[in-house]
């Protein structure tokens, strides 16, 4: 009966949000967030790769991260990236297109790579008229000291000088990062962390999803700047508090008042919710911190199995087709 409810209101706040405000124009990326259908994204690291040894990502087969993207499609038609390797990214761009995604959030990994710098941009490139495109310069790396801010303008001056003005670039911090001025000010749109996990354990599900919707709209009113709350959610494992129930509950919760939230009087300031954190669990993770929900994040196990969480997400799509 729970998880009815929860679909029925789901769907009631999907509608609302269908006739809401006009669509941001200003890029196509912006566009495909704020526009017709309804836009659903995922963060997504391949199922089968792990990245802290370099020949993984050749060892990848193209026919694995097919397989992962399919498992995704039903829920979702955008991607996030969390970086670039010439022989993996370019892979995911080529099948998210003939798979029909409509969007894909790039990433540069190492802001001190111009390698991949210039990978990102040859890909936005050869991708533009084909994807809403939007770049992401770095993740967590200013507040978890892996590069400066020095490193950050670098990186996207490089950027700016080989991509199309219709692509817009940010960065991504966790929440704490947005206390620093030039993070607010770093491009075109913010993309936090905002996990309650972190920083309000003691929250439930409903509350957690509740206080990181408040505090991106915080951002997109400070900053009068377009926010896209890049990752938030509940693990479904490494705490007794964490099940794939409370997880189901954060995003039924978390989605329900609607995906894009609107600041009053201030059209060109808004926040996006339509982004699930994360593709699959990823046991490497838990390897690398030692700390058990860092592989407890996915919508998918590792063999593309959805947990109850990936419901939520598909009854989104199957709504906003």
């Amino acid at each position: 009966m729970t998880r009815v409810l929860g679909i029925v209101l789901i769907l009631a706040a999907l509608t609302a949000t269908a006739q809401g405000d006009e669509a941001d124009r200003r890029f196509p990326f912006f566009q495909y967030l704020t526009g017709q259908p309804t836009a659903t994204m995922v963060t997504y690291t391949p199922s089968q790769l792990d990245p802290r040894q370099e020949v993984n990502q050749r060892r990848l087969t193209t026919s694995s991260i097919r397989a992962d993207l399919e498992a995704l499609r039903p829920a979702f038609d955008g991607l996030i990236l969390y970086g670039y390797h010439e022989a993996c990214t370019p892979r995911v761009v080529a099948l998210a297109k003939e798979l029909k995604y409509r969007a894909v959030l790039l990433a540069i990994w190492d802001t001190k790579s111009a390698a991949e710098v210039d990978g990102v941009a040859e890909l936005a490139r050869l991708y533009e008229s084909d994807l809403a495109l939007g770049v992401l310069v770095g993740n967590e790396g200013i507040t978890f000291k892996r590069y400066e801010a020095d490193d950050l303008t670098i990186a996207a001056v490089r950027l700016r000088q080989k991509l199309s003005k219709k692509i817009p670039l940010a960065t991504s911090e966790p929440l704490v990062g947005y206390q620093h001025e030039f993070i607010r000010d770093f491009g075109d749109f913010l993309v936090p962390n905002i996990h309650p996990v972190f920083d309000r354990p003691q929250f439930l599900p409903e509350a957690g999803a509740a206080w990181a919707r408040e505090e991106a709209l915080k951002l997109a009113k400070q900053t009068k700047k377009p926010v896209l709350l890049k990752e938030t959610g509940f693990p479904h494992d490494g705490k007794p508090a964490y099940s794939p129930t409370s997880q189901q509950a954060f995003w039924s919760a978390y989605t329900q008042p609607g995906l894009i939230a609107r600041v009053e009087n201030s059209p060109q300031a808004w926040v996006f919710h339509g982004v699930g954190f994360e593709a699959f669990d990823l046991p490497w993770k838990s390897e690398e911190s030692k700390l058990t929900i860092e592989k407890s994040w996915g919508l998918l196990s590792p063999k593309r199995e959805p947990y109850p969480a990936f419901d939520v997400w598909r009854v989104v799509r199957d709504r906003t087709k």
